[in-house]
């Protein structure tokens, strides 16, 4: 018979096959003295009865351990570790099993107090954190929440205990929860989703992230990059601003101005009025976070922009090889030049000449 078949099966089928050894000899015995009828059922019981009586007890003690077997293995589904079904048996294969159980028991209770020390402290560190946590059981209710999630909904744990998700103003989605637009959280969140499992059952650990203080958080980066632009962009303008005046005063100083002193006086009032002017423009388009207002080109020629840039930077020599015209903005191209000249002078030596071609 194949091992694939039924425990009790293979009993039978051995025990009919253990059972045909003394039947043969009883029917020659039989045959041979030519037994009547009554004589051969006599015969036939006295052989059989004690074999039947032996295998049914047999078979009652295997299937008795067989159920106390699934029954030590219930009671350790159940946590329950002991091994007082087997206790009634010493020694033998049976004693090595239930020393098996014993040792499988123990084990088991180990992983069990460990679990047990694992979620203590996944708990107690949850209730630690100043991130909004909250543990929902298997019907989405609440089953833990530490004290920033407390403070968020403005209630106490023990009155959250045993709500809905759905009444805190969450929604799962395609396997993500998200906040109602009729939440009564006091903020607006971001939540993400963690499930594991407890007593064999899903539970989900539910962690906020506030959407406000991101944006906050963004908004003061970009004020800080904006800051840092008016900052540099107004320091470039100021200070040639203050060079060419500085250099106009001293020249009203010193004492009458010539045909070309009064030439350039003009171009340096010309610059300071251009400049101001520009700055204005400048800080009027970063008032509202918007770009740089678009380009006003005119026809204008490179010894133009050399003599207004010129009248910046007194300290610096320009020289060009010839006179080009081309479309620009001149305020734009000369807030360009002004902060490459500017960076320049500042990367460069104290008191050593530059010349710019």
């Amino acid at each position: 018979m194949s091992t694939k078949s039924p425990l009790e099966s293979q009993l039978l089928y051995r025990f009919s096959c253990w059972l045909t050894l003394p039947i043969l000899p009883c029917l020659f015995i039989i045959f041979y003295l030519e037994l009547e009828l009554l004589e051969s059922i006599t015969l036939l019981l006295a052989i059989l009865l004690p074999g039947l009586w032996l295998f049914y007890h047999s078979y009652k003690s295997m299937t008795n351990v067989l159920e106390r077997i699934g029954l030590q293995l219930d009671s350790l589904g159940n946590e329950e570790y002991n091994t007082w079904h087997l206790a009634s048996y010493q020694g033998g294969r049976i004693e090595s099993l239930k020393n098996d159980f014993i040792r499988l028991g123990q084990r088991l209770s180990d992983k069990r107090l460990e679990y047990m020390h694992n979620e203590s402290f996944l708990f107690d560190f949850i209730q630690g954190l100043d991130l909004p946590i909250v543990v929902l059981d298997h019907h989405n209710q609440v089953y833990s929440s530490n004290q920033a999630f407390n403070q968020l909904t403005e209630q106490s744990s023990s009155q959250l205990l045993g709500q809905k998700a759905q009444g805190l103003g969450f929604v799962l989605r395609h396997n993500k929860w998200h906040q109602l637009s009729d939440s009564t959280l006091s903020q607006r969140v971001e939540i993400s989703r963690h499930v594991f499992k407890r007593s064999s059952r899903n539970y989900q650990l539910l962690v906020l992230f506030s959407i406000e203080q991101q944006l906050r958080d963004n908004e003061k980066q970009v004020w800080q990059r904006l800051i840092r632009v008016l900052n540099h962009e107004v320091r470039n303008s100021l200070t040639p601003i203050y060079s060419m005046s500085q250099s106009l005063q001293e020249m009203k100083l010193a004492g009458p101005l010539n045909e070309q002193q009064q030439q350039t006086e003009r171009n340096i009032l010309q610059v300071i009025e251009k400049r101001a002017e520009q700055l204005l423009e400048f800080v009027d388009s970063y008032s509202a976070f918007s770009k740089l207002a678009p380009a006003n080109k005119s026809l204008i020629s490179s010894s133009e922009v050399n003599q207004r840039i010129a009248a910046i930077f007194n300290h610096v020599k320009f020289s060009q090889g010839g006179t080009i015209d081309f479309n620009a903005d001149l305020g734009q191209l000369e807030q360009a030049l002004i902060n490459l000249i500017k960076n320049a002078t500042e990367a460069s030596e104290k008191n050593s000449p530059i010349n710019i071609n």
